[in-house]
């Protein structure tokens, strides 16, 4: 088994309560528009592909988007991070509602004019203009439906994830509540990972030697599938005989993907995500999109009419041995 180890160890949105005026969407501005990504986790790696969609649409739009926020998991400086960003007077904040922290910045920006999108995750009555993300029960339906066609109709599985944070736990609902209607498939437990790569390397010890049974691992976050396979190599365990299916694209889950470790990852289309946002803000800032006139009603400002949707859903693409080499951060291209 190839050794990665040095490498990973240094390196449901509401209807919008905003009526938005006619005058403030039409409001033209002839220099170039500032955009902030406030958020935590800004080193995570499972931002990069978000990261790089917002340098494309930089590329494309001749913007500016500002990542600012803690580098870690942090929900008191991830909603300061909001505060922050208001006080800054941009003309958009991006923002990702892994829980409910930032909701009074989020209002607070959107009864100052500031026009908020929110990807990645969102929870009830996120107030923004719009969620763009997964369905993130539907992602784990997809999941569900993965382990089904890899690993067969029954068996006993353990599952991995950063449980409390809204996207996780609502993939884990679709995942088991489609395993238990649709299948024999039993969960043996549940590990606390963390989305953080040492945390899920040892919570993954935990269960090989906790559940040494089990015939399949699912790990639902970013980091699920990095720690996983680092434990699995720690422990000198040969993990090619279980289905290991998990979320997202971290460096070193493709890299155990490409040699047998790890049998799939469900992905987002975070760089898609990241590139609408900024889009869906241009269209809130830039006239020519004609989104404020768009006939809903007689008159969108008068009748409290928001005109944009509520949510935008990615949905979810898998990443095998067959297509992983296309996924690979050094084939993806650079913008300047």
């Amino acid at each position: 088994m190839p050794t990665i180890q040095t490498a990973v160890r240094l390196g449901a949105t509401t209807a919008l309560g905003l009526a938005v005026s006619a005058t403030t969407l039409l409001a033209q501005d002839d220099g170039q528009r500032t955009y902030i990504y406030a958020s935590q986790l800004q080193g995570h790696p499972y931002l990069l592909d978000s990261l790089l969609g917002m340098d494309y649409a930089e590329e494309k739009f001749g913007v500016t988007v500002e990542p600012i926020g803690p580098q870690g998991w942090d929900p008191v400086a991830g909603a300061e991070s909001v505060e922050q960003a208001i006080a800054r007077e941009p003309d958009g904040i991006i923002t990702t509602l892994w829980e409910p922290g930032a909701l009074p910045g989020i209002a607070r920006a959107m009864e100052q004019g500031i026009p908020v999108v929110v990807i990645e995750a969102t929870v009830p009555d996120s107030g923004a203009l719009t969620f763009i993300g997964l369905d993130n029960y539907e992602a784990g339906v997809d999941t569900a439906r993965e382990l089904i066609a890899r690993g067969g109709n029954s068996g006993t599985y353990v599952a991995s994830g950063n449980w409390g944070a809204s996207n996780t736990d609502a993939k884990f609902q679709g995942l088991t509540e489609y395993l238990d209607a649709n299948s024999g498939w039993e969960l043996a437990g549940r590990i606390d990972d963390q989305a953080t790569t040492s945390t899920a390397i040892d919570a993954a010890k935990t269960m090989f030697n906790t559940y040494p049974d089990i015939t399949a691992v699912i790990g639902l976050d970013s980091s699920s599938g990095t720690g996983i396979c680092l434990a699995a190599e720690e422990l000198d365990r040969d993990i090619e005989d279980l289905v290991v299916i998990v979320h997202d694209r971290e460096d070193p889950v493709l890299e155990c993907i490409e040699y047998g470790a790890i049998d799939a990852t469900i992905v987002n289309k975070t760089a898609l995500q990241a590139y609408m946002a900024v889009q869906m803000l241009e269209a809130y800032n830039d006239a020519e999109t004609g989104l404020a006139e768009v006939p809903i009603s007689a008159s969108n400002e008068e009748a409290g009419v928001t005109p944009f949707p509520a949510a935008i859903y990615m949905g979810t693409e898998v990443i095998d041995a067959e297509n992983v080499e296309d996924f690979m951060r050094s084939n993806l291209p650079e913008y300047e």
